[in-house]
């Protein structure tokens, strides 16, 4: 899996959100430098002048899409009736803890489906949806009560994203984004294309990568992909 068909995807840049409305800005996990980049949390937007309660979205009404419980803590996922933004609230209704999704930002749709959850030393939360053919999701981790948001989303062109314990080193869960290993240039596109697993840190720091696949259904333990440590090796 060596070679450029094999570069490492990386997470996409804040400054890349900002300029959204100029077409092909966003590679997906690709970064436009193609430069793996660790990716720096950012504070939680959660200086709201009140609690923001069920009816606190950017485009109202909106209501509680989805929610999970991480170590006695109550997550919720709001969006607007059209699912095309929302916010986590982190602590239940009377929470003044808010934070803004970015996906929405890149066009991705909220769905029932859009929330996991995974608690750990430090726990982490993924919001994501399809993206281009693909997925992207937004990570949220949170550890004694302070949560922040990764600046970047990942991105996999295969369509599985998914939080998951692997190497057992982290303190945290790690990010698992399965990737069409293809030539991206070729005029044929990558959907028939061989699959491998990148496997992040949840801030955003390449870990390692699995063997290729010949395709997302054949990996281990698929639709719930499962890796473990001796499965990765340097991407």
């Amino acid at each position: 899996m060596a070679g450029k068909s094999r570069r490492p995807w990386a997470l996409v840049g804040t400054a890349v959100l900002a300029a959204l409305v100029a077409a092909g800005a966003l590679v997906g996990a690709r970064m436009v430098s193609e430069q793996p980049t660790a990716a720096q949390p950012t504070v939680a937007r959660s200086s709201q002048p009140a609690p923001v309660g069920v009816r606190g979205c950017r485009i109202e009404p909106c209501a509680v899409l989805a929610s999970a419980a991480v170590a006695g803590t109550s997550v919720e996922l709001l969006a607007d009736a059209g699912a095309r933004s929302g916010r986590l609230r982190i602590g239940g209704p009377s929470s003044g803890t808010v934070i803004e999704t970015t996906v929405t930002d890149l066009g991705v749709t909220l769905t029932r489906s859009s929330l996991t959850c995974l608690a750990r030393a430090l726990s982490a939360c993924l919001v994501l949806g399809e993206y281009q053919g693909g997925t992207a999701g937004q990570v949220v981790v949170g550890r004694s009560g302070h949560w922040s948001s990764l600046a970047k989303p990942f991105v996999s062109d295969a369509g599985y994203l998914a939080l998951a314990e692997v190497t057992g080193r982290l303190s945290g869960p790690e990010v698992v984004a399965v990737q069409h290993e293809c030539d991206r240039t070729a005029d044929s596109g990558c959907a028939d294309a061989p699959v491998f697993a990148q496997v992040f840190a949840t801030t955003g720091v390449e870990v390692q990568c699995t063997r290729r696949y010949p395709s997302l259904e054949a990996m281990p333990g698929y639709p719930s992909v499962t890796l473990a440590d001796p499965d990765l090796s340097p991407c």
